[in-house]
């Protein structure tokens, strides 16, 4: 989970309580490893003993569980968006408001979850938020993805692509250079970029008009 959810807003460490147990001791009972823990805000998060029971008869211990657990306790929705730099968009309804909701928007469109260009997608959009000109929680443009096929087969583009969003219309291509056969990180920051978004969300709060 850790590997595939690397490029979320969530921090993962461990700790080998073999090698390293003084620091061990400060965060867990001997007794309780291996085991996983939630911290926001620095404190643990508490977990209902029935969850445990969830984690363990409906999803075997597997990475689907950790993320069931992680979305349920840590996100701030069904889908946990908030976990996120790039907000899964599971159904038209949920495409079609997210649109509404972002005068801008960047949504990439994937032909399955973790296939190779949604992981350079979700890498490229970490890479936008640690840009030392923007905010780290808001770029000024709404970022989602796209891979359940029922959104597919309803919107116009075919996966893997970008496409950047403006009050709900498609930004043209005409001048801008569309993304290589291969994707890359750089290609991605560089495709998203080209179109100059980000300044534009700000030419719009200095003139007042957002």
């Amino acid at each position: 989970l850790a590997r595939e959810w690397k490029w979320s807003r969530i921090h993962f460490g461990r700790i080998d309580v073999d090698k390293d147990r003084d620091m061990s001791k400060r965060w867990v009972e001997s007794n309780m490893v291996p085991t996983n823990v939630m911290y926001k805000f620095g404190r643990p998060v508490e977990v209902k003993p029935k969850d445990f029971e969830v984690i363990r008869d409906k999803y075997q211990g597997n990475p689907d569980g950790q993320k069931w657990m992680l979305t349920k306790y840590m996100g701030e929705d069904a889908e946990g968006s908030n976990l996120h730099y790039a907000t899964v968009l599971p159904s038209m309804k949920k495409h079609s408001k997210f649109l509404k909701n972002n005068q801008v928007a960047i949504i990439g469109y994937f032909k399955k979850e973790g296939d190779r260009e949604h992981k350079v997608y979700l890498e490229a959009i970490w890479k936008l938020f640690q840009d030392d000109n923007v905010d780290k929680d808001d770029i000024g443009a709404g970022v989602g993805s796209v891979f359940a096929q029922s959104v597919l087969k309803q919107v116009s583009t075919k996966p893997p692509s970008i496409v950047l969003y403006l009050d709900g219309k498609v930004m043209p291509l005409d001048g801008y250079k569309a993304m290589p056969e291969r994707w890359t990180v750089q290609a991605v920051v560089d495709f998203i970029k080209q179109y100059n978004v980000l300044s534009f969300i700000e030419t719009q709060h200095a003139s007042g008009e957002l």
